[in-house]
């Protein structure tokens, strides 16, 4: 019963039926990198009878009046494309998704305007060279600009520390309980820095071979996986204008 109802919420984000919003509670005044704050709303605990909940990002960065944005937990569980197809973050499903259905649910029209536009770098130096550790060498793709993006395996690696071997807890992720609900494993054995279950979530950046994509694993170690892979979280990133006012 719970997966069919959160088929069915998924089903109406994705026709933008259920807007409410949540007020913002960024002040710019005091924010810091590291704070965690409020900004927009998502479905996170799995009960409608109650509304969407705020969305908690951690600030990862901030220059020059914005701020790196970085959803705390995984919000859904998707795959990074629909099909078996080779793609890039261009082309993927999951970024038009994310910058269509994603952003006209979570945010309200005031919000959106101080999400800021962003040249999404595919560069190969955002990515990790996996014939270092028998992959393929896959390119990147064209850059792209986005209001939401995925974080790539550098920006990751320079926020959280995503090693390639041994493990992390800073790099480590729990999933929401509508995340849950929509397929997304949970590994028990490995926990957050706050004590909970840990899933592995999607990087923007290609993985070590055709028609997948890097990832953090539960470990929080570097990975990939195929992309048509459902059961991978979603932390969507975006760098917000400081200097608009959303209330």
């Amino acid at each position: 019963m719970r997966k069919w109802i959160a088929l069915i919420v998924l089903i109406m984000v994705a026709m933008g039926l259920l807007p409410c919003y949540a007020e913002s509670e960024i002040d710019p005044a005091t924010i810091t990198v590291g704070d965690v704050v409020s900004f927009g709303s998502y479905e996170q605990d799995n009960d409608l009878s109650n509304g969407q909940e705020p969305i908690e990002w951690i600030v990862l960065d901030i220059q020059d009046g914005k701020a790196l944005l970085l959803s705390k937990h995984g919000l859904l569980a998707m795959g990074y494309h629909s099909t078996w197809d080779d793609c890039t973050w261009e082309t993927c499903s999951l970024r038009a998704w994310l910058n269509d259905s994603f952003l006209n649910y979570a945010f309200s029209a005031e919000e959106q305007s101080a999400i800021l536009m962003t040249t999404v770098d595919s560069s190969d130096s955002q990515g990790f060279d996996w014939t270092m550790i028998g992959g393929e060498r896959v390119s990147g793709g064209n850059d792209t600009q986005d209001k939401v993006f995925l974080l790539s395996y550098a920006e990751a690696n320079r926020y959280l520390g995503v090693p390639i071997e041994g493990s992390s807890t800073q790099s480590r992720v729990t999933a929401t309980a509508f995340a849950i609900a929509m397929g997304a494993y949970v590994n028990d054995d490995c926990r957050t820095d706050d004590g909970y279950a840990a899933r592995c979530w999607w990087l923007r950046s290609p993985g070590g071979c055709l028609n997948s994509a890097a990832g953090v694993s539960e470990e929080g170690l570097l990975t990939y996986t195929r992309a048509y892979h459902k059961g991978i979280i979603v932390r969507p990133a975006l760098w917000l204008d400081l200097n608009h006012e959303t209330r």
